[in-house]
């Protein structure tokens, strides 16, 4: 990775976290009402300068509406906790629709990145490939049911702190994963194509 591309990348994972530490901090200085308002007003903060600077519009846009969801859910529960409620949801469709392309013999892995990579349309057929985004496809339903675990976890214990720092952590954890399984793809990709391109000579 470039050091530029690297600076982008720290500085998007920064920038999408920020909300959650502010309601992290604000919540322990004034509690529940001024955390969800400085979390809101920072969302907001943070879409304004990706939208100057002209950086991830796309996932600034997201950022900023996920964060005022979960500051409004917070203050309509009455509790800190409930500001990770919406973020809850991520793993646990993550997971389940893992699960239902798998049973259904479409890898969510495959559909996803042999696109991206430049796969062969009938991925499914060739065994290696299909093998290796099933088993893609099974890590990352892995590590978003222990992410839903934790959370759970963490959420009827009421660990607010823990509950921001995990959530926080995950964004990163996100992109590395999705980083791996797509240099893990393109490789599987090229080697199953010159496979196939020894065995016509």
């Amino acid at each position: 990775m470039t050091a530029p591309r690297l600076t982008s990348t720290v500085t998007g994972a920064a920038a999408a976290g920020a909300p959650t530490l502010v309601f992290l901090a604000a919540n322990g200085i004034g509690g529940l009402r001024p955390a969800s308002a400085a979390a809101a007003a920072a969302a907001v903060l943070v879409l304004a300068w990706r939208l100057r600077a002209r950086r991830q519009l796309r996932h600034a846009v997201i950022g900023a509406l996920l964060a005022t969801a979960c500051a409004a859910v917070a203050a309509w529960t009455g509790q800190a906790r409930g500001f990770f409620l919406v973020p809850m949801l991520v793993p646990a469709v993550a997971t389940a629709t893992c699960l239902v392309s798998l049973a259904a013999g479409r890898p969510l892995a495959g559909l996803v990145a042999n696109r991206v990579v430049g796969g062969p349309s009938g991925w499914r057929s060739h065994q290696a490939l299909y093998r290796f985004y099933a088993a893609s496809t099974v890590v990352i339903a892995l590590v978003s049911f222990v992410s839903l675990a934790a959370q759970v976890a963490l959420y009827c214990w009421s660990d607010v702190t823990w509950l921001g720092l995990l959530h926080v952590l995950m964004g990163p954890l996100w992109a590395a994963v999705t980083a791996i399984s797509m240099v893990s793809a393109r490789r599987t990709v090229t080697r199953e194509r010159n496979a196939a391109e020894a065995g016509n000579c």
